[in-house]
């Protein structure tokens, strides 16, 4: 891959580039101390036992912070920039504008899921990173589980007209908290950093905290059911900030009917390969019905797909693999089984100097008790090739090693879903192309999920503009890709909170194919080469890419 090293600065007057490295450097460090919890998430060890109390006057200083920074980096020339400065900034103030939005619509104040889940989350983040053995992180846990109350406090105080989905998903995450603590009761006694009776008395402290938090939220009173719709111009502003994409709402929506025209035609074909009476559906159907582990247990089949498809990459020499970073393929300990879905990947951060990426399996067929119970337990693990590399190679897993890596400390902090998420769809395909997923229906269960994607670029228009309910968009998941009510209410939940992600998926691999096109079907590049490419820039848009000129 070659060096961004060498790239930066090219043509760019240092007294602007410096000015701006200053501005934007100061920012985040301040971001860091009002929002530790920030800080944490990103490899910075001195917040990890830190957590911010949430207030009206902590949000009107960082609004205050974002207008500033924003100003002095507007004012800063965009001639005066070239190549990866220049990106530095784009994305910086993108960044800056999406947040600043949020502060404005008063976000913060709406959606009590976010506090619930963070609360929780503060916690989680620890414990994924370190389950086998919690010493390394138990006094920041501690830490953070005795200022758990005073967080909940916080929140419950600045929440207003509370959005009702969202109200409705933090009384589920306070129902589901308690079972956290109880967990991790044992293996933090284990490490010796506290006495049992003090942890279990944190614990507790914890739980009636999430107890009370829960009575508030249920008695203010809520806002209109779709009042979480950011509306037409909002979403398009989004698009460009988040996207990198000038694209209305009429372009996106028919992006996505065409999308969803094309893909379900294609299914039709790849279908009948199999049987020309029976639908993708029912043939996914019938072969996740068959399928079994060919290790025997679900964690050595990970285990093995995981390196066999590292290895296969690595063969047909489609990328490059970042030095220094490491993959575990985990089965998630018991006391966190109902925290995790089928399989998951938790990612280093940013800042972190071992590059340690996990991947979880969930396996609880091993927690059933009847044969058919265990059984359709393992059937939900069904096409896991593409799981792995979706999640480990060459997905997510090498995507944020080298992002993290990036010579820019600043560019590491992005993380754009249309790239990110756009990549992992590309992983995918690449499997098929390359015959490096070996079933049978490889090529329908990605078809199959293409679709899905393309109806979420309708869904997450139509939500957020307010031409559909939220109840709308549940039942177009069922109508259109065959979910069950459960499934389709909590794609819906997430979609409400994050606009232009959703659609992010399939106009992210999209967007990756049209500079395929141009770079290796018509430009003569090795697939390798275009690959390592696009990753060198980190995770930001593809359209911003090319405006770079790198």
């Amino acid at each position: 891959m070659k060096s961004t090293t060498s790239r930066r600065d090219a043509g760019a007057p240092s007294d602007s580039v410096a000015a701006f490295r200053a501005v934007s450097e100061k920012h985040v460090e301040e971001s860091f101390e009002r929002f530790p919890t920030y800080g944490s998430s990103v490899g910075r060890k001195e917040f990890d036992g830190e957590l911010e109390t949430p207030s009206l006057k902590l949000y009107a200083a960082h609004e205050k912070a974002i207008r500033k920074t924003l100003t002095a980096v507007q004012d800063l020339p965009e001639h005066d920039f070239g190549g990866d400065d220049w990106l530095d900034r784009r994305a910086f103030m993108a960044d800056l504008r999406a947040e600043l939005w949020a502060i404005e619509r008063h976000a913060f104040r709406r959606n009590p899921d976010s506090w619930a889940s963070g609360a929780i989350g503060s916690i989680h983040h620890h414990v994924t990173r370190n389950a086998d053995d919690l010493t390394p992180v138990a006094d920041a846990i501690l830490s953070r589980l005795k200022k758990l109350p005073a967080y909940l406090e916080g929140a419950s105080e600045i929440l207003h007209t509370p959005i009702p989905v969202w109200r409705k998903m933090a009384l589920s995450s306070c129902e589901g908290a308690p079972s956290l603590f109880d967990a991790i009761v044992e293996p933090l006694a284990k490490t010796g950093r506290a006495s049992r009776e003090k942890i279990e008395k944190l614990a507790k402290n914890a739980k009636s905290a999430f107890a009370n938090y829960a009575k508030h939220v249920a008695r203010i009173k809520p806002g209109a059911p779709n009042d979480f719709a950011v509306g037409s111009l909002r979403f398009e502003a989004l698009c460009r900030e988040r996207m990198g994409w000038d694209l209305t709402v009429s372009e996106a929506e028919a992006m996505g009917k065409t999308l969803a025209a094309r893909i379900g035609a294609e299914m039709e074909i790849e279908a009948k390969k199999f049987s020309p009476k029976k639908g993708a559906h029912e043939i996914l159907a019938e072969a996740a019905e068959n399928w079994k582990p060919e290790r025997g247990d679900l964690l050595s089949e990970y285990q093995y797909q995981t390196q066999r498809v590292r290895d296969a990459f690595k063969e047909h020499d489609l990328v490059t693999f970042p030095p220094g970073e490491r993959l575990e393929v985990k089965p998630v300990p018991d006391f966190m089984r109902q925290h995790f879905p089928t399989a998951a990947y938790s990612s280093p951060g940013a800042y972190d100097a071992d590059q340690l990426g996990i991947f979880w399996v969930n396996d609880l067929s091993l927690i059933r008790n009847t044969q058919k119970e265990k059984d359709a337990e393992i059937r939900q693990h069904h096409g896991l090739s593409a799981t792995c590399a979706h999640e480990a190679y060459p997905g997510h897993h090498l995507q944020f090693c080298t992002a993290n890596r990036h010579p820019s400390k600043l560019r590491r902090l992005f993380a754009h879903a249309v790239f990110y998420e756009g990549w992992t769809l590309w992983c995918e395909q690449m499997t098929v192309d390359y015959k490096v997923n070996e079933e049978p229906t490889a090529k329908l269960n990605q078809l199959n999920d293409a679709l899905w994607r393309a109806h979420r670029i309708l869904i997450d228009c139509g939500l957020q503009t307010g031409k559909m309910s939220y109840d709308d968009g549940v039942k177009h998941l069922i109508k259109n890709v065959g979910f069950t009510r459960g499934r389709a209410e909590a794609d819906v939940n997430w979609y409400t909170m994050s606009p232009t992600t959703p659609m992010s998926y399939l106009l992210g691999r999209t967007e990756l194919l049209r500079l395929k096109k141009k770079k290796v079907d018509q430009g003569g590049w090795t697939v390798k080469k275009f690959n390592d490419w696009i990753l060198s820039f980190g995770t930001v848009p593809w359209r911003w890419m090319e405006q770079s000129g790198l």
